[in-house]
């Protein structure tokens, strides 16, 4: 996983880059005119964990629909919270909000949350204006933590997987 990572990263923070500044190479907009900071990272009163795929899996299957998640306690109601997704031959995305569901809607296997009586949801991975997005066989893949109501930059990683090959 540490050569995975290492391709990673470097690819995430550019596709992070690309995505709010349109410049992957030179320095971003002023901050008066670009992303008010990071993004920071879940609510921590939440406990947010994503349970499928499960994190760190070397085989999770490829075009994904969703990536779930578990919290404690229910998310605030009006939030816009959702993942930037990057993949590891360069690809990426935000993906959907975070939507509720039971857990009978969650893919088995999954991660079973570290506390009782969690709140599942669903983020779509629908790719820009709703397009269809796919994460291929053999990929590695990184999801931030973006706040989608606020004008930041994904930085904290929730989780990584890989798809099977």
């Amino acid at each position: 996983m540490k050569k995975a990572m290492g391709i990673i990263l470097p690819l995430c923070a550019a596709g992070v880059l690309a995505a709010c500044n349109g410049n992957t190479y030179g320095a971003g907009p002023s901050p008066t005119s670009g992303p008010s900071g990071n993004c920071g990272g879940p609510p921590s009163v939440n406990q947010l964990e994503m349970v499928y795929p499960i994190p760190n899996s070397k085989k999770a299957p490829p075009a994904l629909a969703n990536i779930y998640v578990a919290t404690k306690g229910s998310l605030p109601p009006s939030n816009q919270f959702d993942f930037f997704l990057a993949q590891s031959n360069g690809g990426s995305t935000f993906t959907g909000p975070f939507t509720p569901i039971n857990e009978s809607q969650v893919p088995t296997p999954h991660a079973k949350p570290s506390y009782a009586n969690p709140t599942w949801y669903a983020s779509a991975i629908a790719g820009p204006y709703g397009s269809s997005y796919i994460i291929g066989p053999g990929q590695s893949v990184v999801l931030l933590w973006n706040n989608g109501g606020v004008n930041c930059t994904p930085h904290f990683q929730v989780a990584a997987f890989e798809t099977k090959g």
